[in-house]
């Protein structure tokens, strides 16, 4: 992929990132509950992920994006939350019993003992403005519910 259509993709997803209803937290990190939606898994496509408990990155292959992207045409896209970072947005979701993520790992010990998964896209793949774009969203945030762990 040239860089070109890299970084435009990336200014789309920058785009609908600022439509989210992200919540703050103290550390400056912007949280949303969303969804795997087809922007959001165009953009973690060319990135590694990385899978919890155990920290093992991968890259997802293309059969596991098709599935992801079949949830989402089929109008049941997975979970998840998105976090918005000085240094980039984590993706964190779960493919395996995901009806119930990420609440059930914010309430329940169990839960977070199962298999999840976190693509991160760094900064620098958002060019230039991403610092001001992530604090002008800060800035509108309000303070994220209690019951939401640090990200």
């Amino acid at each position: 992929m040239s860089d070109a259509v890299s970084q435009a993709q990336a200014q789309v997803f920058l785009e609908y990132l600022k439509a989210l209803p992200f919540c703050r937290q103290e550390n400056d990190s912007l949280v949303a509950v969303h969804k795997l939606s087809s922007e959001v898994i165009e953009a973690i496509r060319e990135h590694e992920v990385k899978l919890f408990p155990g920290g093992m990155v991968v890259k997802l292959p293309r059969s596991v994006l098709m599935g992801l992207q079949k949830h989402s045409d089929e109008d049941q896209p997975l979970p998840a939350v998105i976090v918005w970072k000085k240094e980039g947005v984590e993706i964190w979701f779960r493919r395996q019993k995901s009806a119930d993520f990420p609440y059930d790992t914010w309430t329940d010990p169990a839960a977070v003992a199962m298999e999840r998964e976190r693509a991160f896209i760094g900064a620098e793949h958002f060019g230039a403005d991403f610092v001001q774009q992530h604090a002008a969203q800060r800035e509108k945030a309000q303070a994220c519910p209690s019951m939401i762990p640090p990200y």
